[in-house]
């Protein structure tokens, strides 16, 4: 009779065990893998810099792909594998640069909210509320676009990829309120729990309580909606760029679609790339949250 393993134990383990049983889990990790290690390596091997428009000059903008390019050229004469090559990084920068800052503002409120409840609770969750209604599109293209003005003819204007950071800022503080509901549900869950009522007893502090008690055991979901969250990033700062708010001085995908729309009958690959690149990097995000999903659902039978 064959017989079969027993699940390992602990929650981590457990999870790990669930979730490489989760095809749609895994799928999302290699993508997620092979966009950052494009980011990582991907700089030392790109044929071209990617600030490089000879082929401007020889005649060879909008060129097909072939041996000299391997996807081509745009209508500036770049080389497309070269720029989405170099968008990698931008991209993830501005994912998990923009869900650092949420992370840290949405566990801070809702974990106040939900372990001290009352008037606190109440009005730390109104105020979350308000952030939840403002039309974030529209005010980060507004303070985009102010910003940008502002800071003409000052020092600030020398800052490397500025407004790029105020897009990312832009996106942190706008995308905690989600975070903190999770975070104040999971701590008003846990605050009573066995283990934080033993670890009252004998004594341990508020502190030691919430960082070392709770907070380790309520990161299960907020790493779910940290991963959908980087892919949201994102897709937002795409689409940010491709309506020509982004940062001219840095290389991004929603950069590229910008400035090669108008020729896209002409050179269409100029396009395809930077969309391709989009497209794989935010799927591989959703489907590594919904592996993660699976895999931190207790219900979930192996």
């Amino acid at each position: 009779m064959e017989t079969r393993l027993a699940p390992p134990s602990g929650i981590w383990r457990q999870s790990w065990y669930r979730f490489r049983r989760n095809r749609a889990g895994v799928i999302g990790l290699f993508l997620v893998a092979l966009v950052v290690l494009t980011a990582i390596v991907g700089p030392f091997f790109a044929p071209y810099d990617p600030n490089d428009h000879s082929a401007m000059m020889r005649g060879a903008s909008n060129a097909a792909p072939g041996a000299v390019n391997l996807f081509g050229t745009d209508r500036n004469g770049y080389d497309v594998l070269s720029r989405g090559i170099y968008g990698a990084p931008t991209a993830l920068a501005v994912g998990l640069g923009a869900m650092v800052i949420a992370s840290i503002i949405g566990v801070l409120v809702g974990g106040v909210a939900g372990y001290v409840g009352g008037f606190t609770d109440e009005a730390l969750m109104r105020g979350t509320e308000f952030f939840m209604v403002v039309p974030v599109f529209v005010v980060i293209l507004a303070v985009v676009r102010l910003f940008g003005i502002m800071v003409v003819g000052t020092p600030l204007e020398r800052i490397p990829n500025l407004n790029l950071m105020t897009i990312i800022l832009l996106l942190g503080l706008f995308s905690w309120p989600q975070v903190a509901r999770m975070t104040r549900a999971e701590f008003l869950r846990l605050r009573h729990a066995e283990f934080v009522e033993a670890a009252r007893c004998i004594g341990t502090t508020p502190r030691e309580i919430l960082f070392r008690h709770i907070l380790p055991n309520a990161l299960p979901p907020l790493i779910v909606l940290v991963a959908l969250g980087v892919g949201g990033a994102i897709l937002a700062e795409a689409m940010v760029s491709f309506l020509g708010f982004g940062d001219p001085k840095s290389i991004s995908w929603g950069q590229m679609l910008f400035f090669n729309y108008q020729s896209l009958k002409v050179a269409p690959w100029a396009c395809l790339v930077p969309g391709a690149a989009i497209f794989v990097t935010v799927l591989g995000f959703n489907l590594l949250a919904d592996g993660l999903t699976d895999a931190f659902n207790p219900r979930v039978r192996s």
